[in-house]
């Protein structure tokens, strides 16, 4: 599976909000991949039929920044083995601190799907560190 992602925006975006907050944490429980649209191919055409969204494609992935619901979406290339796949993460406040809450709707692969959510989670991951970081840098 290709896993050069868009990371970059995507990523970014998530610290740029959950910077503002003094912990962020991954909300690891998944909830049956409830994307909010019956499929993939649904929520992406919905998406698109949007204005008020950013999209962007970066080595075939697209990613949509939806900044009234604080949601950035990713959708896998047509040539990756787990396509069709959503992931949509959603920014949420919970008392003192910022949840990233991530639900993945794989229609491809099953083993490409475990691949893609690991992958996603390790992002989530790696934000949460960095933002923490930075965090720590600022109270010095």
């Amino acid at each position: 599976m290709n896993m050069k992602l868009p990371c970059l925006s995507v990523c970014l975006s998530l610290a740029v909000v959950a910077a503002l907050t003094p912990l962020v944490s991954t909300a690891q429980d998944a909830d049956g991949g409830d994307i909010g649209y019956p499929s993939v191919d649904a929520a992406r055409k919905a998406l698109e039929a949007r204005s008020d969204v950013t999209m962007s494609r970066v080595n075939g992935w697209l990613s949509v920044e939806d900044p009234v619901n604080k949601t950035l979406w990713t959708f896998a290339p047509d040539d990756d083995p787990a396509h069709p796949a959503a992931i949509k993460r959603t920014v949420v406040e919970e008392f003192d601190r910022v949840v990233i809450v991530m639900d993945i709707r794989c229609e491809g692969d099953a083993g490409a799907c475990d691949a893609l959510e690991e992958h996603f989670l390790s992002l989530n991951e790696s934000t949460r560190n960095q933002v923490e970081h930075d965090n720590d840098n600022k109270q010095d």
